[in-house]
């Protein structure tokens, strides 16, 4: 048995055709193909579900069915622990659960108050003495615990809010959305069953001709005075004739009216009629701190415990560690501060360093909770662990995906093995062993097309990964926007977006794209919010112009389709019905007597009454997981044989609904059934004509989930004159499926409509016909449109991070690994050395690493050239170089074990003659540069990279000999590398020249 792989055999899940596959362990594997070809039929659903069921099993004889998959294979050898990182679109829904609170991290900054900060006076807040005692007030005050800064314990939090932080109430905003508005206009409009009965407007009215309050004045030009009346009333009684009923009301205003009659209501559905006034607000003791004001006051060197939570993790993280080195943190906290750390640095080296602790879970985006999730186990360092992701780049820019790609590379180098359900492009290119289904979708998928190192895939011809992965963005013929007419909107706020305008084509197709957590999703969800009001408004003035040529604004946002084991693919696309009423038309159904109802697997009448529609019957195994077999009844029809029995051009129920929806859309286009046409045309437009129309949606995938939920938007609207907001509808798509969702969206464009779409895909941003860019960076580093343009003007832009990458997609660039990892006779890849041989020694590098800590407490980034450059050894991969001994900058940088070899390339010859003259502490000012896994610097732009770990060092003469394990090592293949031209004399860089003088204290 080969111990160096996971096997599996004969796997027939779902849509596999008997699949053999091996997987090298303790490599980075990335599972390719297009959407609905097997990936996580094979990935999730066999091998994890698999393995989970081995290892939990093991644990106790009470866990005999722990597994949950439904998969069949013959053989699977050589499986490791599993963690699954899944995309989770629910399963977080406690409102008290926070990015802290899931990570731990509120745990530890609780043990770290409750341990280190001194308590203040319960009654004026001021400091108390070493005994507690309050030299004011003479009171004494209890010691803190950890319990003292928990919102969920009685000790800590807010007895106003219950220590939630936010109160829902009635919302003038709300209530009152345009002060513009008369008060007859207000109430003329206001909810029915709430302010607006006829007693409540009655008794107003009166109050208001009492006390001279016009009814035809515009709320927001009343008095102080009026207004107040208007909200809380009077006190004054009136006499109101009702129905020929006289009786004594006193008007308690608006918001007075609505507290009571809420609190009174005594049904959901007479609640539910205050739901549009009611809003959440910050809670006024606590100001959203969640704890009781004695807690919000303790500080621990000079902060506090909200301002821990409410800053952005980055700069939480950056203050504590500052903390740290300046010695302001008791010695008994010091080991929980530096967890606090290692845990924050890592959710900031995933992408996520713009979160605040405090942030509720249920806000984040699938892709945000599987990237918090994946920072959890980077803190972990468990090794001999099998890590299966499903799209961990799912939402990230590109800027992102390499902090993402740099963390699954230290999980695989702990000595894991990491498997990846990816189609970023980025990603695919980065790993060691590459499996691709395929090679179409459905039953046309369910085999291995393609598994080996990257290399060779692309080698492939018949590999739609690399076809998509050599070609080049698909061309478009943009609109003419000369002619086009414009949307104008201003005054966009929400979340970090603070009164932002843009300016969009209609009829045409618009990108946003920025960093993950720029804003985006915040600006297209206020844009929404003002094209909702305008058209309510009929496009009269506001922060609107243009809106006049719009008829209704959707926006399409990401969600999970119904799950129910009942729904099917005609069902929910909404063709159910129409097939239904087709059969029942039919001349053999109207001389059975047989109605619509009995042509449904849902309705007992013709359905199976064995299986009851389902077509499986369940067989109960007891302790065992419950099996689903072919209903013998019905032999998987799902319907009694005389409804079977009646056919339709030719077929009966179960045979239309075995149709794939491209052969059912040639079979209804000959009924001359035109609406059940029109939704199977869009269908198959969206590239999903191989489903089958009973298909089960439990059965679909990520990618044909997010499909069907577009196409079910766009079969709902496709008259002219909709402006469409698309929330990131490449997501779980592969790169060849894209080409179906531009060819809608053309479709589209050319009926009249307008696309907005947030997106990450460059393939996509290069061939719309406008771009808003967010930025420049993530939370309140991002929030500003920085590029308002064609794509043609965003690449001229030098302040964008997305024209950075917009320029490397289009001249083909992509970081790819030293030089091609081929496998050697034994299957195994060998190692990212291979082949380096030549490079290496002719090249020019520099070795970068970390000084400890600066005055200011951030670990200072040192570096020097170095001197004979080669490959020891490719199996184990192992690097060799020379420096010399008495260096100041190496000496500084061997103590931390880690470093990176910077390859220069051949633009970068400034940087090696700055490196060769200057001090070692001035090296990096003004130097381009990003931390590895390890804290190590990165210098931008290089030629490549090999991140390392010490081996050895041995003395030979006054030079070092250095041996250096190597983790990774990458290279672009679009750029050339620094030569060495010689040494001494001859030699530009890299050494001092002989009769130039360096700067003082300048080594190398």
């Amino acid at each position: 048995m080969n111990h160096d792989s996971i096997v599996l055999e004969g796997v027939t899940t779902h849509n596999l055709k008997s699949v053999d596959v091996a997987l090298p362990k303790g490599k980075f594997i990335v599972a390719v193909g297009v959407s609905g070809s097997g990936k996580s039929s094979l990935i999730i659903d066999t091998l994890f579900e698999h393995s989970k069921s081995l290892y939990l099993g093991a644990l106790s004889s009470r866990s005999l069915d722990l597994g949950d998959g439904d998969y069949h294979v013959d053989r699977i050898a050589g499986t490791q622990p599993p963690v699954a990182l899944r995309q989770r679109d629910g399963g977080y829904s406690n409102p008290r659960s926070t990015v802290g609170t899931l990570t731990g991290i509120d745990g530890l900054y609780r043990l770290l108050f409750g341990a280190a900060s001194h308590p203040v006076c319960p009654a004026c807040f001021g400091d108390t003495g070493p005994d507690l005692l309050c030299p004011d007030c003479g009171i004494y005050t209890e010691p803190h615990s950890a319990q003292h800064f928990s919102p969920n314990r009685r000790e800590g939090k807010c007895l106003h809010c219950d220590g939630v932080g936010e109160m829902i109430g009635f919302s003038l905003a709300r209530i009152i959305p345009d002060t513009s508005k008369t008060l007859k206009e207000i109430w003329d409009g206001a909810d029915p069953g709430t302010f607006a009965v006829p007693n409540c407007r009655k008794v107003f009215e009166a109050m208001a001709d009492d006390t001279g309050i016009p009814l035809d004045r515009p709320f927001g030009k009343l008095s102080e005075e009026q207004r107040e009346r208007v909200l809380h009333g009077s006190e004054t009684v009136y006499s109101i004739k009702l129905n020929k009923v006289t009786n004594d009301f006193r008007f308690e205003g608006i918001l007075g009216f609505l507290e009571r009659a809420y609190k009174n209501a005594s049904s959901a559905a007479r609640r539910n009629a205050f739901s549009n006034y009611l809003a959440a607000e910050v809670c006024p003791s606590c100001e959203g701190g969640r704890l009781r004001t004695e807690s919000l006051k303790a500080s621990v060197a000079g902060l506090t415990f909200p301002q821990f939570q409410r800053d952005e993790l980055s700069t939480s993280t950056e203050r504590l560690r500052e903390a740290l080195f300046a010695g302001k943190l008791p010695g008994q906290v010091r080991s929980l501060a530096e967890e606090i750390v290692k845990k924050s640095t890592n959710i900031d080296h995933v992408g996520l360093g713009h979160l605040q602790l405090r942030r509720p879970i249920v806000t984040l985006s699938s892709g945000e909770l599987q990237r918090l999730l994946l920072a959890q186990h980077l803190a972990s360092d468990l090794t001999g662990v099998m890590y299966v992701l499903d799209e961990p780049t799912a939402g990230l820019h590109d800027a992102d995906t390499e902090n993402v790609l740099a963390s699954l590379r230290r999980l695989r180098d702990l000595g894991n093995t990491v498997i990846a359900i990816e189609h970023d492009e980025t990603v695919i290119t980065a790993a060691d062993w590459v499996v691709e289904l395929g090679p179409g979708a459905g039953s046309r998928g369910g085999e291995v097309v393609f598994e080996g190192p990257v290399a060779e895939l692309l080698d492939k011809p018949d590999s739609p990964t690399a076809e998509a992965l050599r070609s080049r963005p698909a061309g478009r013929e943009g609109v003419d926007l000369d002619a086009a007419e414009w949307l104008d909107v201003r005054s966009l706020t929400r979340n970090n977006v603070e009164d932002q305008a843009v300016r969009l084509p209609l009829r045409a197709l618009t990108c946003v794209t920025g960093v993950s957590g720029a804003g985006k999703s915040s600006l297209v969800a206020s844009l929404h919010d003002k094209l909702r009001a305008g058209l309510k408004d009929a496009g009269t003035g506001g922060d609107v112009e243009g809106i006049n040529h719009l008829d209704d604004v959707i926006y399409v946002e990401k969600r999970p389709i119904g799950r129910s084991s009942r729904s099917t693919l005609a069902t929910y696309i909404g063709i159910g019905d129409h097939i239904r009423d087709a059969f029942a038309a039919s001349a053999d159904a109207v001389e059975r007597g047989l109605g619509r109802a009995e042509f449904s697997a849902n309705v007992a009448g013709g359905r199976c009454t064995a299986c009851k529609g389902l077509g499986l019957a369940e067989v109960d195994m007891s302790l065992f997981r419950s099996e689903h077999v072919v209903c013998s009844e019905c032999d998987g029809r799902r319907f009694q044989d005389h409804v079977l029995e009646v056919q339709l051009n030719g077929r009966n129920i179960h045979d239309v609904l075995s149709m794939t929806v491209e052969d059912a859309l040639a079979w209804f286009d000959a009924l001359g059934n035109a609406k059940v046409v029109k939704v199977l045309t869009v269908l198959d437009e969206f590239g999903l004509g191989y489903l089958l129309l009973g298909s089960s949606t439990t059965t679909l995938s990520g990618g044909e989930a997010q499909r069907l939920n577009l196409a079910g938007e766009l079969i709902k609207q496709r008259r002219s004159g909709t402006l469409f907001i698309f929330d990131e509808p490449t997501r779980g798509l592969h790169p060849a499926d894209t080409r179906h969702l531009l060819a809608l969206f053309e479709r589209l464009v050319a009926s009249g409509n307008t696309i907005v779409a947030i997106e990450h895909t460059l393939r996509v941003v290069a061939v719309a016909d406008w771009v808003i860019d967010i930025g420049p960076g993530a939370g309140r580093a991002g929030g500003n449109v920085i590029h308002c343009g064609t794509p043609g003007e965003l690449l001229k832009s030098e302040d964008s991070t997305t024209a950075t990458h917009l320029r490397r997609a289009l001249e083909g660039r992509s970081a790819a690994r030293i030089p091609s990892t081929r496998p050697a006779e034994s299957g195994r890849p060998m190692s990212p050395l291979a082949g380096a041989n030549d490079l290496l020694p002719t090249s020019l590098a520099i070795v970068t690493g970390c000084a400890g800590a600066a005055q200011n407490g951030v670990a200072a980034p040192r570096g020097l050239t170095i001197a004979s450059l080669t490959a020891v050894s490719e199996d184990p991969g192992l690097i060799g170089f020379l420096v010399k001994a008495e260096s100041s900058s190496w000496a500084s940088i061997a103590p931390g074990l880690h470093f990176c070899v910077n390859i220069l390339s051949d633009r970068q010859a400034d940087i090696a003659r700055v490196f060769a003259r200057t001090r070692p502490d001035l090296r990096f000012d003004g130097l381009e540069w990003a931390a590895t896994a390890n804290g190590c610097p990165r210098i931008a732009g290089a030629f490549g990279f090999i991140d390392c770990q010490m081996a050895a060092s041995y003395r030979m003469g006054d030079h070092l000999l250095i041996l250096g394990k190597v983790h990774t090592a990458e290279i672009d293949h679009t750029l050339q590398p620094l030569r060495r031209n010689g040494q001494g004399r001859d030699c530009d860089y890299g050494w001092t020249l002989a009769g130039e003088p360096a700067e003082a204290g300048a080594d190398t």
